[in-house]
């Protein structure tokens, strides 16, 4: 039996911790990975109208492998190569498998945020920054002891156009309970006017 990486929550906070090693040799020598519908890891939409492009890659995680086994977990770059300023927040996210079945966002809690002009970089290393959660708060807080999911997860902000962001975005395992699902970016601007749809269909590969 596989133990899984547990995730415990206590008012409204999630915290992962390891608890056990894998002890069904067959079981780990299966894998299940999420897919695009041509089996590549890797999708690219783009938005003329807003001139936001996404790329998206699944199975590309870089950090400690208990958390990729027992989370879905996605890589986004976004580039705003428009005019209006990005928001960019948890609650504009959503996974839904075809039954209708949502997956939570984790938030990390990662932020960034524009230094003006003139403005001293020094003065906000230290500074803890908050950020808007955009258009739902069905999303969950998550945070590790070894703060890895913070560190490589994309933050929450304002992009400013001409400019991009990277990280990883964090749900519930959908690869358990689901064939197929799809996740949907709605991006907008700060003062909350919509800017354009993005869907990304995901499939769950299987293999022995």
């Amino acid at each position: 039996m596989l133990d899984r990486l547990a995730l415990h929550m206590h008012k409204g906070l999630l915290k992962l911790a390891l608890v056990g090693l894998c002890a069904a040799p067959l079981a780990c020598a299966s894998q299940v990975r999420l897919v695009a519908a041509d089996g590549s890891h890797r999708l690219v939409a783009r938005d003329a109208g807003s001139g936001i492009t996404v790329v998206l890659t699944t199975e590309s995680w870089a950090g400690d492998s208990a958390y990729g086994e027992d989370l879905t977990i996605v890589h986004l770059l976004i580039a705003n190569m428009g005019s209006e300023p990005l928001l960019l927040a948890p609650g504009d996210f959503e996974l839904r498998d075809r039954r209708g079945f949502d997956y939570a966002l984790l938030d990390a809690g990662g932020a960034f945020q524009a230094i003006p002009d003139g403005g001293d970089p020094n003065a906000y290393v230290q500074a803890q920054l908050g950020y808007d959660p955009g258009r739902s708060m069905n999303y969950e807080t998550v945070r590790t002891d070894d703060a890895e999911l913070g560190r490589l997860g994309l933050p929450w902000g304002v992009l400013m156009p001409g400019t991009q962001m990277r990280g990883y975005v964090y749900f519930e395992d959908v690869r358990e309970t689901a064939n197929h699902a799809v996740l949907v970016w709605r991006p907008q601007t700060p003062d909350h006017r919509p800017l354009a749809e993005f869907g990304f269909d995901l499939h769950v590969s299987r293999e022995l």
